[in-house]
């Protein structure tokens, strides 16, 4: 028989104007309501009691009718907000016992990776009924007792559900930017069926992405590149022959997207959509999945255009259109709108920072973006209105070297960051297209004369010389309270990401043109320059206590980048016979393959990094032999030691020679 524990309760809200005895008499309405209400949830629970054997109890596996009747007001709280049960609000306690309960299951997956198999989870059965030949649990394991009989029927427990979202608050770099988390913890605790309930596939893919932090579920297991190589692009060939079920999370992220896909084609809950394909973009990326990562931030950058998120009023289109900005209703409220911005800067930040290792163009140009930047966390977290006067615009003018303190935070210098990364890589996609076309921005005085692009160095270009002085100046323009990401042993993760990119860009616009073989190429010193201090980040991080495997994805490529420039001086020390480069660069290469192995134990991007770093350095170098040097930190060439070497060389492009192009064979991106 069809179960219906909501009745109406009417949403009182006096006004000024009321009198005491016109709020009393609606305070004791109220009241009435909730004694109807009560009575009717208590009646239904005894009618359940006395039919168990017709109908199944709406509880956990294991839960009898008459443990309900124990335990029913234990765990209810009725509210005028919520239609039915309510679950227990103990989940999100960090003292509760159920968070004790699964504290020694969190973020133990690298040790449980290196015993070779996962613990079981001895969690509730998924299902909304129970079957009555189960056991009664204990009174102490009775944490919650009732399931909604709306609960979406591919997504865990509660009790597992609950646990997942509280890893993937606590331990996701991002999760608090994408969602605000106090809002959307006291969500779950609403009726499946309330409009205020997280939507299903927002669950489903924090479910998958969650399942990184905890063996309480089971996750993919890491790529064997014995079977095929570590530069392999399309997985899923591989993961065909496999003679394995799913695990928990590969599940999830396939439920995530069959219910995104759902609502996208029709038209509901589509911010909800954006956040699942931002999260499946965070899971494929961490899984290595690059097929996947590349489709989804494209689809999210695509989607968050008709959603009105690429920009704000007044910088719309002066066009007259059939269609509105944004089919997305207003926001209702501050968290709401900077909830909004924040997930296109997330969608943007995951987009450029996976292009940073391709060819391939990107899916929303930067002149296409006319958005405000995001507010400080605490400002989002307190919902404070922050005026557009007072803010930075995707476009402001310096915007990449002027940071005002009251609106500066390292999550801001991180997608300004991502923001500079883009431009490098634009610049790098389009020259010889904006060369040929006549742009003055990209004229250079070196050439051969042959009037080719290919012939042309960019390094004279006005373009190129200012997005140059932009990079090598970013870090240094930080403001006084963000110069350093670790302190106390504490790590910022946003703000180290922010300090690794400036080396990463660096690498990115000078590696085409650096010709290791030649001591005054300054391009060569540069990308040298950039991956010692990628070291030396690496090394101040690894001398704290702070679980690398937690840093963000993007964290192991940037080390990855500096591992690939150690090669190149490497295999020229080789040439040259320079025994003592030769042993100091092994060193550094160890340091760096180590700590990229360190993070691969849970992030099995970082484990695909290190073995394309092992193969490259046997495949250009050799196997290693003899003993590497003893390296100390920080390593040589300190940035103001190249502005020493910059005024006393001179550019190889005086030759009018370009040693690479992007991405060629043999060009430092070709297998990123």
């Amino acid at each position: 028989m069809p179960l219906n524990f909501s009745v109406p309760v009417a949403e009182s809200n006096p006004s000024a104007s009321e009198g005491p005895r016109s709020r009393h008499e609606k305070l004791e309405n109220r009241i009435h309501e909730l004694e109807i209400l009560l009575s009717q949830k208590d009646a239904t629970i005894r009618d359940l009691s006395s039919h168990s054997s017709d109908i199944p109890a709406v509880l956990h596996t294991g839960f009898s009718p008459q443990t309900v009747s124990s335990a029913a007001y234990k765990t209810t709280n009725l509210t005028s907000e919520f239609n039915g049960f309510q679950l227990s609000a103990q989940m999100s306690s960090p003292r509760s016992p159920l968070t004790s309960h699964y504290q020694n299951r969190t973020v133990n997956r690298v040790s449980d990776r290196e015993e070779g198999q996962l613990p079981q989870a001895n969690f509730p059965s998924t299902h909304v009924f129970s079957s009555p030949e189960h056991t009664p649990p204990t009174e102490t394991s009775l944490s919650l007792d009732v399931v909604w009989l709306s609960w979406p029927p591919n997504l865990p427990g509660p009790e597992l559900l609950h646990h997942l979202v509280e890893v993937f608050f606590r331990f996701h770099p991002h999760a608090n930017r994408l969602f605000h988390a106090a809002s959307f913890k006291s969500t779950l605790s609403l009726s499946p069926s309330h409009t205020k309930f997280p939507s299903t596939p927002v669950l489903h893919a924090i479910c998958a992405l969650g399942s990184l932090y905890t063996a309480a579920v089971t996750s993919p297991p890491l790529p064997d590149f014995q079977q095929y190589p570590p530069d392999e692009i399309f997985l899923q060939r591989q993961r065909i022959k496999e003679q394995r079920a799913d695990s928990f999370a590969e599940q999830q992220a396939k439920y995530a997207r069959e219910t995104a896909d759902h609502l996208n084609s029709l038209g509901e809950d589509l911010f909800q959509v954006l956040q699942t394909n931002i999260i499946l973009s965070w899971f494929y990326w961490s899984h290595s999945r690059w097929v996947d990562v590349f489709l989804f931030s494209a689809h999210s950058m695509r989607l968050s255009v008709p959603l009105g998120l690429n920009m704000c009023p007044p910088f719309h289109s002066i066009s007259n259109s059939e269609r509105p900005v944004s089919i997305l209703a207003p926001a209702r409220n501050v968290i709401e709108d900077e909830m909004r911005r924040n997930a296109f800067w997330l969608a943007y930040a995951v987009e450029r920072q996976h292009g940073c290792g391709n060819g391939w163009a990107l899916s929303l140009d930067d002149q296409d973006i006319s958005q405000l930047l995001p507010v400080r966390g605490d400002q989002f977290e307190h919902s404070i209105l922050v005026p557009p006067q007072e803010r930075q615009w995707a476009h402001t003018r310096d915007l990449l070297l002027v940071h005002p303190d009251e609106q500066s935070d390292s999550f801001i210098l991180y997608i300004k960051g991502t923001i500079m990364i883009s431009r490098v890589k634009s610049f790098n996609l389009r020259f010889r297209a904006r060369h040929f076309v006549g742009d003055a921005a990209v004229a250079s005085h070196i050439s051969d004369g042959l009037g080719s692009s290919d012939s042309v160095d960019p390094r004279g270009s006005p373009a190129f010389i200012e997005l140059d002085h932009i990079v090598s100046s970013f870090r240094a323009s930080f403001p006084p309270h963000l110069k350093n990401p670790i302190t106390d042993n504490i790590v910022d993760n946003h703000l180290y990401t922010a300090f690794l990119m400036p080396h990463v860009a660096t690498i990115v616009l000078h590696d085409p043109h650096a010709d290791v073989l030649q001591s005054g190429c300054i391009s060569a010193l540069k990308i040298l320059t950039a991956a010692r201090a990628i070291l030396d980040l690496i090394y101040s991080v690894w001398s704290t206590s702070y679980d690398i495997s937690l840093l963000d994805s993007f964290c192991s490529f940037c080390w990855f980048s500096a591992g690939r420039v150690l090669v190149r001086f490497l295999q020229a020390a080789q040439d040259a016979k320079s025994s003592d480069q030769i042993s100091t660069l092994r060193a550094e290469l160890d340091f760096v393959q180590s700590a990229i192995s360190k993070m691969g134990q849970r992030i099995p991007l970082a484990f695909r990094f290190a073995r394309l770093l092992e193969d490259l350095v046997i495949r250009k170098c050799g196997p290693s032999t003899g003993t590497p040097a003893a390296i100390t930190f920080p390593r040589p060439f300190e940035p103001s030691v190249i502005q020493a070497m910059f005024q006393q060389s001179c550019y190889r492009e005086q030759q009018g020679i370009v040693q690479e192009g992007l991405h060629e064979p043999g060009s430092f991106l070709s297998l990123a």
